[in-house]
């Protein structure tokens, strides 16, 4: 599970020519939102600048799902108190619902509660919360007592909480990549926090290259990656405990919630790489499948437009991969 800490955007520009004989311009804008960086990149001829815009898209996606923003539509909503829903917290808020309909809970936007909790609190594999406590956060987990009627959101018991953080970075990439076509962009990538939507090519002609980091419990220069990607048209959205598990008998675990359980996963999934046709979508089941691990993920996703690479700890402690067989088109040679 995600945190992530809203915050303004900090915005970099740069635009470099490329070397194709059309003369498009690659731009590429970096920064700071939603807790962490953002990279976009596209060709324009024009060169055009569109920080301004996107940090205002960036700041209204604050102000609808932000837990951090005491004013936003979802502090709000927490509070039991009035307020006005907007379209995106309804877009977000449906898509939630699909998710978690689809997974059977294994991704449920009520679970806050619970992480928040178990704070990642494991000292040597040995959790802090007892049972008496689980089961009291319990009664406050459950997506389907959340219900959108009559434009109102409805939490069905005092306490309960909706947190977008495990799928709002992906819904932002998606509108990210929404308002760059409606400039007329047909070619560019958008990253944010390690959510990512390609479209087209990159200047050269080549497809988008994306890195899947490995998950380590050590910081190490130059982030080290598991696997390269081929992207276009597609989005990728990657959800691990990097640095964040424990080891028992050996093995790693990672500090995953279970939100039916109450308590940590038990297998040994370290992180899952999701590739989906948008990102709210990517971003939403790369958490699930985290809840899941391999081999109900792997069957779940049967003809379903979706692919994953997975990394897990066997019973040496080393790190393993396992992928379903569409996702190896996608590997970078």
């Amino acid at each position: 599970m995600k945190y992530l800490l809203f915050i303004l955007s900090i915005f970099g520009f740069a635009a470099c020519q490329s070397d194709k004989a059309h003369n498009d311009h690659l731009v590429e804008l970096s920064g700071e939102a939603q807790g962490t960086t953002f990279s976009i990149r596209y060709t324009d001829p024009a060169q055009r600048d569109f920080s301004k815009p996107l940090d205002s898209l960036f700041t209204a996606v604050n102000k609808s799902m932000s837990t951090w923003d005491t004013t936003s539509t979802i502090s709000k909503i927490n509070r039991n108190e009035a307020y006005v829903l907007d379209p995106m917290f309804e877009q977000v808020f449906r898509k939630s619902m699909e998710v978690s309909e689809a997974t059977n809970g294994a991704f449920d936007v009520s679970v806050g509660p619970l992480v928040r909790a178990w704070g990642f609190g494991f000292k040597k594999g040995n959790p802090h919360l007892g049972p008496q406590k689980v089961d009291s956060l319990r009664v406050l987990i459950g997506y389907k007592d959340l219900k959108l009627s009559d434009n109102k959101t409805v939490l069905k018991r005092k306490g309960m909480e909706i947190d977008f953080n495990a799928i709002a970075q992906g819904y932002t990439v998606d509108l990210v990549g929404q308002f760059l076509e409606s400039k007329g962009i047909k070619n560019y990538m958008v990253e944010l926090g390690g959510e990512v939507f390609t479209k087209g090519e990159k200047p050269d002609g080549t497809l988008w290259r994306i890195g899947i980091d490995k998950p380590t419990d050590k910081e190490a220069e130059g982030r080290p990656l598991q696997a390269i990607v081929n992207l276009s048209n597609k989005a990728l959205s990657t959800s691990g405990s990097y640095r964040k598990f424990y080891i028992r008998n050996g093995i790693k675990y990672s500090h995953t919630i279970d939100p039916k359980t109450g308590y940590p996963v038990t297998h040994n999934l370290l992180s899952v790489s999701v590739i989906a046709n948008d990102c709210a979508t990517s971003d939403a089941y790369a958490t699930a499948f985290m809840v899941m691990g391999i081999e109900k993920t792997l069957s779940f996703i049967k003809g379903k437009p979706l692919e994953v690479f997975m990394i897990y700890g066997d019973e040496k402690g080393n790190l393993q991969v396992k992928m379903s067989e569409g996702f190896k088109k996608y590997l970078a040679e």
